[in-house]
């Protein structure tokens, strides 16, 4: 009997090893079958569920225009329709920004933008522009850069000022500004 006791324990001491690699492998096997499951998951939701770079500046640019859209009840007002002894111009702002896609090179824009506001409101103006002027530049960059190549390459920039000029009129709570004048336009293309 001592004979056989002793075998059965080296079949264990034996046994032992092979049990803890056959145990090892199975955890092993366990893990990896988890980590390509949420690999597969992890890949799944940024081919199915996360939105392409593409996709989300295509949003962005739907919703900028959106915003930009001329709104009643603003119409614009041809320059002259004012008389030079009613208005006054209000300095908007210098605009410069670099974009792409003018004839597949990139381009940069200069321009500098006026608003024709009637004098007896020059006052009413400035409180409300003082208290809304970052947005409002912030507003008219938005405009710029998400307007047509046609748009900006137009000599007259018509559907740019009176998108400005409707935006002003709704950060300022009322149409004060009557029109949208530009001096010192630069496009420069290629740098």
């Amino acid at each position: 009997m001592p004979t056989s006791n002793s075998t059965e324990d080296t079949l264990e001491v034996e046994a032992a090893p092979q049990l803890k690699k056959s145990i090892l492998k199975s955890n092993l096997l366990i893990v990896l079958l988890l980590l390509v499951i949420a690999l597969a998951e992890l890949l799944a939701a940024f081919f199915f569920v996360i939105p392409s770079p593409a996709t989300v500046k295509a949003d962005i640019d739907d919703a900028m225009k959106k915003d930009t859209q001329i709104k009643a009840p603003y119409k614009p007002v041809v320059d002259d329709e004012m008389k030079d002894e009613e208005r006054e111009e209000v300095d908007l702002g210098t605009f410069t920004f670099t974009e792409g896609d003018l004839s597949n090179m990139p381009f940069r824009l200069s321009v500098q933008f006026f608003g024709l506001v009637n004098k007896k409101d020059r006052d009413e103006y400035n409180k409300r522009y003082d208290i809304h002027k970052n947005r409002i530049r912030n507003a008219i960059l938005i405009i710029l850069r998400s307007s047509s190549q046609s748009e900006i390459t137009d000599p007259s920039l018509g559907l740019i000022k009176n998108r400005i000029m409707v935006k002003v009129n709704e950060m300022l709570g009322m149409p004060l500004v009557k029109g949208v004048i530009y001096t010192e336009i630069a496009i420069q293309v290629g740098g």
